[in-house]
């Protein structure tokens, strides 16, 4: 019988995306980040992958609690050592990590990349250079920041590079917010996004 896939969503707190201040305010960016949180939950829970929330915000980890998903406090250390960690609490099976500002995440689309990850190791690439889903097993070089897909392609070249509309596309700014006209609308924010 396969190891269960684990898949590890790091969610700072739901006060962020700053990039969005010129469209929305502090309520808004919440009420944002809570939604695409929920949209990664239910993607994850809609399939045979076993879930982590990884957070040092206590309002994100009893939202993780809530909504069945297992939970672990973030050492505060940064993104790439906090995931490092969990990875490593894990003991060699396999993982998948999810960010949690992709708006077209589905089901389907996970249990892809968790079957590809059998084989090898899985980066999606987001639109600006950074890295929206890691999946493996083990142990990894994690390297986020600006421009981490490079750094952790240059350290894992025989890694699948996987191009998904599902995975791909997440929220950056107010251009990326301004193709999703349904968030715009769920936050109850039109500040300088317009629909002609």
């Amino acid at each position: 019988m396969p190891e269960a896939t684990t898949a590890i969503l790091p969610v700072r707190d739901f006060n962020g995306m700053t990039r969005l201040e010129s469209v929305l305010t502090s309520a808004e960016r919440a009420a944002l980040i809570h939604e695409l949180c929920e949209r990664s939950a239910e993607a994850v829970l809609r399939t045979d992958l076993q879930a982590v929330v990884v957070s040092s915000s206590p309002d994100v980890l009893r939202w993780a609690d809530s909504r069945g998903l297992g939970s672990l406090p973030d050492s505060g250390q940064g993104l790439s050592r906090s995931v490092q960690d969990t990875v490593a609490s894990l003991g060699g099976s396999p993982w998948i990590v999810l960010h949690t500002d992709l708006p077209n995440v589905t089901p389907n689309s996970l249990t892809l990349i968790a079957e590809l990850a059998t084989r090898r190791p899985v980066l999606v690439p987001s639109h600006d250079g950074g890295t929206n889903v890691i999946a493996s097993s083990g142990s990894f070089p994690f390297s986020y920041g600006r421009g981490s897909f490079h750094r952790h392609f240059a350290a894992v070249p025989e890694a699948a590079i996987v191009s998904n509309v599902n995975l791909s596309i997440d929220i950056d700014g107010p251009l990326q917010l301004a193709v999703f006209p349904d968030l715009v609308e769920g936050v109850g924010s039109h500040h300088g996004i317009e629909y002609l």
